[in-house]
């Protein structure tokens, strides 16, 4: 796990044998057996840690999500759980294992290695939807009066009613009840998505 001082991750000599994970279920289901390193060369996990390989290949170790709704078997996330409904009507959540979802930089201070879950919850009318729609690719949508963050191992959700559920973008339907708990140090990611072309 991460901490303040210390660098992050250790050179790698890469032998094309990585297993590659092009989004972020690729992740969280290629670590599901265990540590090991994973090639990533897309997602919202890529795009948090930079969106390209470094000139010298990372071993950057990461913590995934323990995730169970409703009740259900532990599924994991490598990148995030959003609970939402259609529009981000009424009551939503949100937690960030890094920085991104899409475009939107929903959890500005979220890293993937420092053992904490970023959790935004809250409810706002659609004036304040249209302003944070604005203003979440800066990640300036928080602090917002509508908005509760918290930065935390552990983290459950219960909804009045149930709520479509998202992990790490893959829906795996409605649930009232969503308990999500950090997984610290469980594998090494290595960007290595190819180069942007050269216009």
């Amino acid at each position: 796990m991460i901490r303040k001082g210390e660098a992050w991750g250790e050179p790698v000599a890469l032998d094309g044998g990585e297993p590659v994970a092009t989004t972020d279920a690729d992740v969280a289901r290629l670590l599901a057996d265990g540590p090991q390193l994973v090639a990533l060369v897309g997602g919202d996990l890529f795009t948090s840690l930079g969106g390209r390989p470094s000139p010298e290949p990372m071993a950057l170790p990461i913590d995934l999500l323990e995730v169970v709704v409703d009740g259900g078997p532990p599924r994991l996330a490598a990148s995030h759980v959003v609970a939402r409904r259609r529009w981000w009507q009424g009551d939503f959540a949100v937690g960030m294992n890094g920085t991104h979802l899409g475009s939107w930089n929903l959890g500005p201070k979220a890293h993937p290695n420092d053992g904490r879950v970023d959790v935004t919850r809250g409810r706002l009318s659609i004036r304040d939807r249209l302003a944070a729609r604005r203003r979440a690719p800066s990640g300036s949508h928080v602090p917002h009066p509508g908005l509760v963050t918290e930065r935390v191992g552990e983290a459950a959700w219960t909804f009045e009613r149930p709520t479509p559920v998202f992990i790490d973008g893959v829906g795996v339907g409605r649930a009232r009840t969503v308990v999500i708990r950090v997984l610290p140090d469980r594998g090494s990611v290595v960007l290595a998505g190819p180069l942007p072309s050269h216009q």
